[in-house]
């Protein structure tokens, strides 16, 4: 049986309680008004007529008309212990409908000297108005502050801990939203001190609930100290990256600990509440830009067609296919990957964040091409971003064999049934690693980059593009996942070289600038994305210290030395390439010689493959090392 659907005139007994007590009120405002208006006397013949006539005789056709213009405006369909001001402006709304209405006979013609009752006084009717909006409103405040305070007390019962003296960084609407939730949920168990803003007007002045704006952002460690903070929390969503870097590193300066509202992309037009505020991560302090992927080059690139991600089950592969299918308009998109476990976590979050899209899942290793091809065949793919690498540098060292299998046949093997295949466009994701390598891994990736530039010789019809770019913050393996879990083991951390240098940017940018390059690249081209500027590892685990709750003399820094492969410094070029030009801020095209004799490099690929299947472990790397010196490009 069907269940019936309320009509606006079907009441619980609740809603018609709270109608009684709204005739009252509107009874008491119109008695009120007409009192108001006739300044407490009745004198004159026009004035007894109202007031003893018109008056009472009036009263309940206008508690008719204002509650069903109530009931229209849905006024009755929200609880009074919510109300908010988009539910006070309804409630103006319709009395002020309500009031129109009932002037409608005075406005026609109707005249109170003649004995129409129906002719209501002008001036009574807009006392009438601004008491009614007045009482109705008040009463629904207040109930709303009592069910908070009722609340509050509930939630402070259960709270027992010692309170977190906090911090606001920033005096806007952002800080305010921040303040009033913190406000009504004292079991949070922080007690707000302050707020710091550059704005030196609002200096001295209390920008809600006596929350004083103390001074500029800049003194924040004088401030911390003299206040004896616990927390900041930072709530500016709306700056420029330059302020974001500035602000976050003054913060990590102090011995506080760092909260952050996310930025105004993430809040979309929401109120900032508890939930949304994170910690401070080291993301944050990169302060990186979103790159905008809806442009024409992107879209012409990408709109409408069929995409292979290999490697979608790792970090970068992951996040390419979040990106792809969120912001580029793509058709369909299939995972391919060795670790089934990982192609099915990928498969579920692009189900949770783009439900709806066209999603295939492919169980395969690369460097078996005959299987590899009926995907291909299958598939049949518009654009290939060949994400499968074995990328762990002391790991590869140890398993050369793997490695030359894994990132060069098996970059060999994609490369080639692209171009086969007619795919529009191929694009390798390499590293900085690959430039002047000192690892098994960055030779491995160095040649997959040569046999890219080779195959592109061979298929006119398919761009190739090899897209360069140092480390990715929170990929799998990387050092800040290793420094987490020293320190849930209370080890100290480790760092390389207090010297040791790297390029890093966020997962997120990374892939966008993939997507980007290779929208912009020609065939036969190695881009190369801007990682900005190198960064300490030494400074970057001081950081990370902090940011984890913890001081300097908590988790010491024990300095291990290089593993065999791994440099002091990364770079982007080698010093027989340069910058051709400049295709975005953050997109340079390399220069290089790309003739490289396919025969010969084909040859030692073979000689390279028998060893492998041999396991001759040291002849590999050393065959590999002879063969990069022989392939070394030259300026053109």
């Amino acid at each position: 049986m069907k269940k019936k659907l309320k009509t606006p005139l079907e009441f619980s007994s609740k809603n018609l309680f709270r109608i009684f007590i709204d005739a009252g009120l509107i009874c008491f405002s119109l008695i009120t008004a007409t009192y108001i208006r006739l300044e407490g006397h009745v004198s004159s013949q026009i004035d007894k007529f109202i007031w003893n006539d018109q008056l009472f005789k009036i009263l309940p056709f206008v508690v008719l008309i204002k509650i069903i213009t109530l009931i229209v405006f849905g006024n009755y369909k929200r609880f009074w212990r919510y109300t908010s001001v988009s539910d006070l402006i309804k409630l103006s709304q319709a009395l002020f409908v309500a009031g129109i209405i009932l002037l409608i006979p005075r406005i026609f013609g109707s005249n109170p000297r003649a004995g129409d009752i129906f002719a209501l006084s002008y001036g009574i009717m807009i006392i009438d108005l601004l008491i009614s909006i007045g009482f109705l409103s008040t009463l629904r405040l207040i109930r709303s502050y009592l069910v908070e305070q009722k609340n509050i007390k509930k939630r402070l019962c259960n709270f027992k801990s010692a309170s977190k003296r906090t911090l606001i960084i920033g005096a806007g609407e952002a800080a305010i939203e921040v303040i009033k939730s913190i406000s009504v949920h004292p079991e949070l168990g922080l007690e707000l001190i302050g707020s710091l803003d550059d704005d030196k007007k609002k200096h001295g002045m209390a920008i809600y609930d006596n929350v004083k704006v103390y001074g500029s952002i800049n003194d924040v460690k004088y401030w911390v100290s003299e206040l004896a903070i616990d927390q900041i929390i930072i709530a500016i969503p709306s700056l420029t990256l330059t302020d974001q870097k500035r602000i976050n590193k003054l913060c990590t300066e102090t011995e506080a600990d760092i909260r952050i509202v996310p930025g105004v992309d993430q809040l979309a037009g929401g109120h900032v509440n508890i939930e949304q505020i994170r910690k401070l991560s080291m993301e944050d302090l990169l302060g990186r830009a979103e790159i905008d992927l809806n442009t024409n080059e992107v879209l012409e690139f990408l709109k409408g067609k069929r995409v292979l991600v290999t490697g979608a089950g790792g970090s970068i592969g992951r996040e390419l296919c979040l990106q792809l299918t969120k912001k580029c308009n793509i058709d369909s998109i299939c995972l391919v990957g060795k670790g089934e476990n990982s192609i099915f976590y990928t498969n579920q979050e692009l189900n949770e964040e783009v439900p709806g899209i066209n999603v295939e899942k492919r169980i395969a290793d690369i460097r078996n091409k005959s299987r590899m091809s009926s995907i291909f065949s299958e598939f049949k793919p518009d654009v290939v971003f060949h994400a499968a690498a074995h990328k762990h540098v002391h790991l590869m060292e140890l398993n050369p064999c793997e490695a030359f299998e894994n990132n060069v046949l098996g970059t060999r093997n994609i490369a080639e049934l692209s171009g086969e295949h007619e795919v529009k466009a191929f694009v390798l994701i390499s590293t900085d690693k690959a430039v002047n390598p000192t690892s098994i891994m960055g030779s491995t990736k160095s040649l997959a980059e040569k046999v890219t530039l080779i195959t592109s010789n061979f298929y006119p019809k398919t761009k190739f593009t090899a897209v360069r770019f140092g480390n990715v913050l929170g990929s799998r393996g990387s050092v800040i996942q290793i420094w987490e879990k020293q320190i849930e083991k209370g080890l100290a951390i480790t760092v390389t070289d207090k010297e040791a240098t790297r390029f890093f940017m966020t997962i997120p940018e990374a892939s966008q600038l993939v997507i980007q390059a290779a929208a912009k690249a020609n065939s036969g081209e190695i881009m190369v994305l801007d990682m900005g500027e190198p960064i300490k590892i030494y400074e970057l685990a001081q950081q990370f210290i902090q940011l984890s709750g913890f001081s300097l003399e908590d988790i010491p820094i024990e300095i291990i030395g290089l593993k065999e492969g791994e440099k002091l410094y990364e770079e982007l070029l080698t010093s027989s390439e340069f910058i051709e030009h400049k295709l975005t801020e953050k997109i340079f095209k390399a220069k290089i010689n790309s003739g490289i004799n396919e025969y010969d490099l084909e040859n030692k690929l073979n000689e390279l493959t028998e060893l492998c299947q041999l396991n001759e472990r040291e002849k590999t790397k050393s065959e590999l090392k002879s063969l990069l010196k022989q392939l070394q490009p030259i300026i053109v």
